[in-house]
């Protein structure tokens, strides 16, 4: 009999990659000379120390001591060659699985799809999206939906990385094509805290306020045909899952493709504000800045974000705030710089970090408002405080998934500077929170990783965070004041982005949950179970894909987004 295998060989790829790669949602840009310079030299210097340590190539690039070379390989092309000899970063603790001292991994921005799910038939061209292209599919599995689903991603967020909570959030989609229904995300919730017997998850529900809006003239002054049963689906979800924390929103996305996005501050906007503060949930999660062709690109800017974070603030009343969080921080690929000026931003216009800022500012409505000092609500530089001292947005956070996995490979290491930096001093050090679009790129563990060693030693990152941001310990600084060093290691800047930060809005309390996840079910299969020769630089992860998952071309992308024109989720 002839025999065919169906499950491939584990990858023996080196577990970072550093080559440019898109969630879908944007064009990814072509690699640069100092990428392919990273991964030559990742895998040189990788066969050769595996050699040395006497380990198999498929076990050594699944250890601790793989990871490291990477990292180091990094830092040793873009400083120059000024990094050392690799052996001597093989113990380096930013690549290690669990937890620094203070650390809280609240990873906000999680996704997979319901494998099984009828949207694989009402909902064509998003199945295409998702099995056609993306490596992620290809991990072995008979079905290819099987990649994408619940198994590999708790494998991929919560196994094969340092997270210790996630939020699973949804994606834009009508009720009937939704590739991860609510109570599919639900499920996936319950049984990921009962394997661990504590809380490692929770989750957001989609909301579309403007569905229906497809003949609307004008979306601005009319409410979409099904607002009320979208306010009567927020009522139902928000009573039956008590780990329900936050209400997804896509403005960019409508009936149809590329003309009905929405706003926050429409009518339907606001209704659905209204309606989550009513209901005890005023917390919104909504998508700035990347958008898919088919999204509609102006909803995509950032110029309703002020003017909502001002009207629904209620300083007595803190259940009544509404309160905002950006995901990718309005980011559109763009080159990151200091922020332009108010003069040369148009936050009804352009995409970017700098959009955000932007409404912020002519609503009178940044951190540098609030600084000591200043007059929120008073737009401009007229309402400035301080320039010497930080402040926070009261209601408003930045989230960085995609755009810290974007920004930190790049050549230019100064652009990450300006990420944090423009970010912390704009919105705020405890208002700048952690998110990584995982399981699209596979672990999240390269990327915890390049955070936890920012600012890698770069004499240029640690000057301009301290010359154009007030940072002089980077964010090495105390959340509370970052012109002083963190003496302890939860109260840092670098621990706010990670969780403790978005821990507020999410109703967590970080210290409870890391208590209760240090000797729950699920790590002590990761630590007992899924990783031999645990602590040691052989630390290995058996299973782990070493893969990561997204298209590298725009040809690949466009392939993926127009496999049946017309295509829309």
């Amino acid at each position: 009999m002839n025999w065919k295998r169906s499950w491939p060989d584990p990858s023996e790829q080196m577990p970072i990659d550093f080559y440019p790669v898109s969630n879908g949602e944007y064009i990814p840009a072509p690699p640069e000379p100092h990428q392919h310079a990273i991964m030559a030299l990742q895998e040189q210097e990788g066969e050769r120390i595996r050699r040395k340590l006497g380990m198999t190539r498929r076990d050594f690039v699944r250890s601790a001591a793989a990871m490291s070379v990477g990292m180091w390989a990094f830092r040793h092309v873009l400083s120059g060659g000024r990094a050392g000899a690799a052996e001597d970063c093989l113990d380096d603790p930013t690549v290690q699985l669990s937890n620094l001292p203070g650390e809280f991994i609240f990873d906000i921005q999680t996704h997979h799809v319901d494998e099984d799910g009828l949207w694989k038939v009402t909902n064509p061209g998003f199945h295409a999206f998702f099995a056609a292209v993306w490596p992620q599919s290809n991990c072995g599995e008979l079905d290819r939906m099987q990649c994408l689903g619940s198994y590999h991603y708790i494998k991929e967020v919560y196994m094969e990385s340092a997270t210790t909570m996630g939020v699973l959030s949804a994606v834009p989609s009508s009720p009937d094509r939704n590739p991860l229904p609510t109570q599919t995300a639900a499920d996936t919730v319950m049984r990921l805290n009962e394997i661990a017997a504590s809380q490692r998850a929770v989750m957001h529900a989609f909301v579309m306020p403007n569905r229906g809006h497809a003949w609307a003239a004008n979306l601005a002054d009319q409410n979409g045909l099904f607002l009320q049963d979208e306010l009567n689906e927020m009522t139902r979800v928000k009573e039956l899952y008590p780990f329900l924390r936050a209400w997804k929103c896509y403005t960019p996305w409508g009936d149809v493709p590329n003309a009905s996005g929405w706003f926050h501050d429409d009518r339907s906007g606001r209704a659905m504000i209204e309606h989550a503060i009513d209901i005890g949930l005023p917390v919104i999660a909504t998508h700035k800045g990347f958008a898919l062709p088919s999204f509609d690109q102006r909803s995509a800017a950032c110029r309703d974000i002020g003017p909502v974070a001002r009207d629904y603030y209620d300083p007595d009343d803190d259940t009544r705030s509404l309160k905002v969080i950006v995901y990718h921080s309005g980011f559109d690929s763009e080159t990151v710089g200091p922020y332009a000026g108010d003069e040369n931003v148009d936050s009804a216009v352009d995409r970017g970090i700098d959009s955000l800022i932007k409404s912020l500012r002519e609503n009178g409505w940044s951190a540098r408002h609030f600084a000591s000092g200043g007059t929120p609500g008073l737009a401009g530089a007229a309402g400035e405080g301080d320039p010497s001292t930080h402040a926070n947005v009261p209601n408003v956070y930045a989230e960085i998934g995609s755009t810290w996995r974007t920004v930190w490979p790049r050549s230019n290491r100064a652009q990450a500077a300006h990420l944090l930096g423009k970010l912390i001093y704009h919105v705020g050090p405890k208002r700048v929170v952690w998110g990584t679009d995982s399981l699209w790129y596979g672990s999240p563990q390269p990327e915890i990783a390049a955070l936890r060693d920012f600012p890698w030693g770069d004499a240029q990152v640690q000057q301009i965070l301290a010359e154009q941001y007030n940072l002089p310990y980077g964010i090495d600084g105390d959340v509370d004041d970052p012109t002083q060093l963190a003496t302890d290691p939860k109260k840092s800047i670098r621990n706010g982005i990670f969780g403790r930060n978005a821990a507020v809005p999410y109703q967590v309390d970080p210290d409870a949950a890391v208590n209760k996840i240090t000797c729950d079910g699920l790590t002590g299969a990761t630590n007992e179970e899924y990783l031999t020769n645990v602590g040691t630089l052989r630390e290995t992860k058996p299973l782990a894909a070493n893969t990561v998952h997204g298209p590298r071309t725009a040809s690949q992308l466009f392939a993926s987004i127009y496999p049946n024109k017309p295509w829309s989720p």
